[in-house]
């Protein structure tokens, strides 16, 4: 992996990165939707499911159960922009999933600045949504520590899904999702395993649980209210 000073980040992924802030901020000035969800900082343990559960029926808009390390609640979409959907906590932590994968954070004590899933030719791909029970791909990730320092990671990825169904409790309904296991194996050595349940229909992730970097926080998250 290699270790980068801000200057160094190339356009689209500073373009991506700043546009969580500048959401943050303006949702802030307004007042919208942050008063929807906890403060990720306030929590020090994970939510109660039966909570989450009366929350989520109680909310008429799209949302997710979504946790950091343990610590999260639910949360409610903010921005739906294509394949790019953005969500917040009351104390502005951002998170932003793209086609249902993590794409970038904000806010946070350590962020990931983005993410570029592609095929070993260079290309985009999804390899989640082909259709397909495995897949290899490449996963480019720059992330920021705490102290400011930021690194561009590189890994050669994995996909090997179940081809039976589990049932899944999400906190509206429950669903028969496919399990998948990701399985990074990054430049430095070191090795990060995340898991997608995904519908058997279309593909689309219902619920991830996934470590992004090298000794990053766990993030995981259940769709309650779908969009």
């Amino acid at each position: 992996m290699t270790a980068v000073r801000h200057y160094g980040l190339e356009g689209r992924l500073r373009a991506v990165f700043f546009r969580l802030s500048a959401l943050a901020t303006g949702l802030l000035a307004s007042g919208c939707a942050l008063d929807r969800g906890p403060s990720l900082g306030s929590l020090t343990g994970g939510p109660d499911t039966a909570a989450i559960e009366e929350q989520a029926a109680a909310t008429p808009y799209a949302s997710l159960d979504l946790e950091v390390a343990g610590a999260g609640g639910l949360v409610i979409l903010a921005e739906s922009t294509g394949d790019m959907t953005y969500w917040q906590f009351a104390d502005n932590a951002t998170i932003a999933l793209e086609q249902g994968y993590l794409r970038s954070t904000a806010g946070l004590t350590s962020d990931l600045i983005d993410t570029q899933v592609v095929t070993d030719s260079g290309q985009p791909t999804i390899p989640w949504r082909r259709g397909h029970d495995s897949a290899d791909y490449r996963v480019i990730r720059e992330w920021r520590s705490a102290d400011g320092f930021e690194t561009r990671g590189e890994a050669q990825a994995s996909l090997h899904c179940d081809s039976e169904t589990v049932e899944m409790s999400l906190p509206l309904t429950d669903a028969a999702l496919q399990p998948c296991r990701e399985t990074l194996e990054w430049e430095s050595g070191d090795t990060t395993v995340s898991t997608l349940w995904r519908s058997p229909r279309d593909g689309r992730l219902w619920a991830v649980e996934t470590q992004p970097w090298p000794d990053a926080p766990t993030f995981s998250w259940r769709i309650a209210r779908p969009w």
